[in-house]
């Protein structure tokens, strides 16, 4: 393998792209990144140079989706690794049958295996094994609960103004930045973001150790940037990002980012903190259960009506204001000129108005014919 590993990569979405670049950052290590838009571009490329690691979304552009690659690639270039990288609507591949595939496969959301496994790839498996501990399989956080951004953004922005910081990102766990406002273009805000992800959901174990729900805000100090990050659960998060030379920002953002991030964590509400584990699922009906509730059942006896249904308060619309000073001689009193009606009907007067609304010859209906065509009765 190369000293810097080139890596083919095929995301449409461009969701993998930031994953990898979190991933390899966290790594601490350096590698060439090739993008291309289709499964038959990453087979041309893998055939036509040297590759490394090829890691493909498994919905593709192209005739085929990412396993499918996966396994041609296996075909025609034996010993590329390949990682398949699905999001959580994709199929869930049973982990028995992943010990036999040519590649390996992960369901986002996902972190310590997705690490492990691009290690593997890059290093292979008895290298990686050396050094590695026993530790906690991850737990399934689950789907990132919805949030209205609107509403987030009213407290973000007033947030930034009152620390005094150059801007403000809001991002969620996965590392996709949802919020951006200020100048965050001095900091790669995509790759702190992935970085920033697993650390903030990683607060969840945490706060079984100190109990309830754990807030938590991480500070780096840099000579040219310093990144205050909050905690707004476990599922989002938001960084100030303060010139390196400010150096009072750190009382600010204790007392107004905590009292922030309260506030928006209350508008999350209980799915700030939830996660697919917490989740109560019923358990599974037993097949004898099923069968005695597929077989018909005697019907219950019906009970009595009731005498009487319960009557229904309506609510009432207030009364309108009576008028003081209202007077009918002014509404009723004019005077009319009755004259008018006794030739409002008559045919005469309704010829006369059709002729001179100026229909042409041959389109005007006289009294007689009117009376004929059930227009008008005699």
């Amino acid at each position: 393998m190369t000293s810097v590993p080139r890596v083919v990569l095929v995301d449409p979405t461009h969701d993998v792209t930031r994953i990898i670049n979190g991933a390899f950052a966290l790594l601490n290590r350096q590698f060439i990144l090739v993008e291309v838009p289709t499964a038959e571009d990453a087979l041309a490329e893998v055939l036509g140079s040297p590759i490394d690691l090829v890691v493909t979304a498994y919905d593709i552009p192209g005739h085929m989706h990412g396993i499918e690659l996966a396994t041609q690639i296996s075909h025609e270039s034996l010993g590329t690794p390949v990682i398949v990288l699905g999001n959580e609507n994709d199929p869930n591949i049973d982990v028995e049958a992943l010990k036999e595939a040519p590649f390996q496969y992960f369901l986002r959301p996902t972190a310590e295996p997705f690490l492990h496994g691009l290690r593997v790839a890059l290093d292979g498996e008895a290298a990686v094994a050396t050094d590695q501990t026993p530790s906690k399989p991850a737990v399934d956080l689950g789907p990132i609960p919805n949030i209205d951004l609107d509403n987030m953004r009213n407290i973000v922005v007033p947030l930034m103004r009152d620390v005094g910081a150059m801007g403000v990102i809001l991002a969620n766990r996965r590392g996709r930045v949802l919020i951006d406002e200020g100048a965050t273009g001095y900091v790669d805000r995509e790759k702190l973001a992935v970085l920033l992800g697993p650390a903030f959901a990683s607060s969840r174990e945490m706060g079984e150790l100190v109990g309830g729900n754990a807030w938590t805000m991480h500070y780096y100090d840099g000579d040219r940037l310093d990144v205050f990050g909050l905690a707004l659960g476990i599922h989002y998060f938001i960084c100030l990002i303060f010139d390196g030379s400010n150096r009072g920002a750190f009382g600010a953002v204790t007392m107004f980012g905590r009292r922030a991030a309260d506030q928006m964590i209350d508008m999350i509400g209980d799915t700030a903190y939830v996660t697919r584990e917490a989740e109560a699922l019923p358990p599974p009906k037993k097949k004898e259960e099923e069968m005695v509730a597929a077989e018909p059942q005697p019907q219950a006896k019906k009970k009595p009506k009731a005498a009487a249904e319960p009557a229904v308060e309506v609510p009432v619309s207030p009364e309108a204001e009576p008028i003081s000073d209202f007077d009918a001689d002014d509404l009723f009193g004019q005077l009319i000129d009755e004259s008018m009606a006794d030739s409002l009907f008559d045919p005469e007067k309704l010829e006369e108005l059709v002729v001179s609304i100026g229909a042409e010859e041959e389109e005007r209906v006289g009294y007689d014919e009117a009376i004929q065509l059930g227009i008008l009765n005699e």
